[in-house]
């Protein structure tokens, strides 16, 4: 009984090192990839909140949240441009119509804006990136000193 469970025990920690280095790997790749466009070409600008709704005709397979503001903002040409922005429910009960917000978006592609400045999305970056870091370190470390203590035994 002893021999199997000092066997076991190894490959039990090498597996969840493994599975924690992939979690970590996923949430930081989620983090990283999501805002990486506006990270590398998006603006920061002060928006007007013209309206605050929600759309009653999405279905069940789309998004649980579906709270939605429509903002009007001055483009660095001068134009005025008015975008239609998702927020989750936190940030869209924190605004008021009339009021202002920061988002960020794409130049080329006002269908990507986001709420929250560029500076917001490049920390978001980051962090995606210590993730990913953690979750790679996570498994070299756990998984292969597990892996070699199970060989040994």
């Amino acid at each position: 009984m002893t021999s199997t469970s000092s066997t076991f025990l190894p490959l039990l920690i090498a597996f969840g090192g493994l599975f924690l280095g992939a979690i970590f790997i996923l949430i930081g790749w989620y983090l990283w990839y999501e805002g990486r466009e506006l990270r590398n070409n998006g603006r920061t600008v002060t928006a007007i909140v013209k309206e605050k709704f929600r759309k009653v005709d999405q279905d069940l397979l789309g998004q649980l949240e579906n709270y939605y503001i429509r903002c009007v903002f001055q483009d660095p040409t001068g134009l005025l441009q008015e975008v239609e922005v998702s927020l989750r429910s936190k940030h869209w009960y924190q605004v008021s119509e009339g009021k202002t917000t920061q988002l960020t978006y794409v130049p080329d592609d006002l269908d990507e804006t986001l709420p929250g400045s560029r500076l917001s999305w490049q920390v978001r970056g980051v962090i995606g990136i210590v993730l990913m870091a953690f979750g790679v370190l996570s498994i070299a470390v756990i998984s292969v000193g597990a892996f070699q203590e199970w060989l040994h035994s």
